[in-house]
């Protein structure tokens, strides 16, 4: 048997390495007015193999795929699985008064995560990770005529974001299991203000209203996962999770501030006419529930249906409610590998697709449907059987999506494409050596 190699060591430093970076160094190039609402804009909250398949992935498990989604998966993990990816989505607004279009694209990390088996025999694994949650970033400017004032251009603007770091662990039966996750989430919202009167006779001072707000706490989420054979080569899958609500901690400061604009030093702070800082309060973050069902053929197809619900109007900031509501996402998905056994690479890589549809939870005038088509596969390093059979199996995986937020009976239409790539990379560590 074989212990833990230096250079699988080396990969994982690495690539941890690489993550943390990303997360400080993420595209500038957003906009998305949208996720000026809420908590903003909600990141996949799949893995990679799992959103090519329309984000099916509440009954779906294999040896060396982690699925955070329902932690009752990690019960079937058989090896030790570092899994790592990176988003990049672009967007086009069009709005319709005035008639505009905008284009924007980032880049985000999607997740890092390892997942190892605690005991196969009893079926126990575990999973620790850290992902992105949602998302706010947008810039809008709006000119206006005031009485007595010639015009005044308001800029509204706004970052920040929500992410959770994770330890889960599931454990069952042949036919049942169930699992856990807890961990941190924590984040910031920072909105801005600013407003310019344009007068000819007068001078008027430039406003700018700040709006920053901290936030972190606890969370639990938990699933359950039920298999038996329906055939000979047929499998039934079921599986159901829920992430449930919970409230967060925050710290907010508010400034109300005049400020004068210099070519060489930017934005300067004139005169502060009001501050208020370090005030306590709670974010209630509302509660998920999901279930789904697969059916599969051994090493040949799956089909997956989804059906999940988030409760978004027990959202509260402070308090105070915001312009969301509940939604509800379905998904169907699916997955083949054309012949496993043979001695052709494109006869072994998995190929997925499905989609998604619902009305997305931001509330703003009409109602906002959701929609996208997904699509991709996982390519194998090392050839599929010979891989499980030697403990090691190395996957480059991909995931594509193109949908809609919005339609014609909207002001604002945001149509979106993403492009998701990671590794999953599995072998058997951890295990002391027999021979030496």
């Amino acid at each position: 048997m074989r212990s833990v190699s230096i250079t699988n060591c080396r990969k994982l430093i690495l690539f941890s390495s690489i993550f943390l970076v990303k997360y400080g160094a993420v595209s500038a190039q957003e906009n998305s007015p949208y996720s000026r609402y809420g908590l903003g804009d909600i990141v996949p909250g799949q893995n990679i193999v799992n959103r090519a398949m329309g984000g099916a992935a509440a009954s779906y498990y294999d040896p060396v795929t982690v699925n955070f989604v329902n932690p009752a998966s990690y019960a079937r993990l058989k090896y030790t699985t570092f899994d790592v990816g990176l988003d990049y989505t672009g967007r086009t607004l069009k709005a319709t008064n005035p008639v505009r279009t905008l284009n924007s694209g980032y880049l985000i990390p999607s997740y890092i995560q390892v997942g190892f088996p605690l005991s196969k025999k009893n079926n126990w694994g575990m999973n620790i990770g850290l992902r992105p949650l949602t998302r706010i970033n947008y810039e809008l400017q709006e000119a206006t005529r005031l009485p007595g004032i010639d015009s005044a251009l308001t800029t509204f603007s706004g970052q920040g974001g929500s992410y959770q770091a994770y330890m889960g662990t599931g454990i069952g039966s042949k036919h049942f299991t169930v699992g856990i996750n807890a961990g941190y989430s924590f984040g910031s919202k920072n909105y801005v203000t600013e407003r310019v009167f344009i007068n000819d006779s007068v001078l008027y001072e430039k406003g700018k209203w700040a709006d920053s707000t901290f936030f972190g706490g606890f969370f639990v989420h938990a699933g359950a996962q039920y298999s038996t054979r329906i055939g000979k080569n047929l499998s039934l899958k079921l599986g159901a999770f829920a992430q449930f609500k919970n409230s967060l901690n925050a710290s907010r400061k508010i400034i109300r501030e005049s400020f004068e604009y210099t070519a060489s030093s930017g934005e300067i702070q004139k005169d502060s006419v009001y501050i208020s800082d370090d005030n306590k309060g709670k974010i209630i973050m509302p509660a998920t529930y999901g279930a789904a069902i697969t059916i599969e053929k051994d090493l040949t197809w799956s089909v997956s249906a989804e059906y999940s619900l988030s409760q978004w109007s027990d959202y509260r900031y402070y308090d105070q409610k915001d312009q969301v509501k509940d939604s509800w996402l379905f998904r169907l998905g699916g997955s083949v590998i054309p012949n496993y056994k043979s001695t052709s690479y494109w006869a072994q890589v998995q190929y997925r697709a499905g989609f998604y549809m619902g009305p997305d939870y931001i509330a703003v005038g009409k109602n906002l449907p959701l929609y996208a088509v997904t699509f991709g596969a996982s390519f194998p390093v090392r050839k599929y059987g010979y891989s499980l059979y030697s403990g090691q199996y190395t996957s480059i995986n991909t995931a594509f999506e193109i949908g809609s937020r919005g339609n014609k009976n909207n002001s604002l239409r945001e149509n979106f494409y993403r492009i998701s790539v990671g590794l999953s990379l599995s072998d058997i560590w951890f295990i002391k050596r027999t021979y030496q």
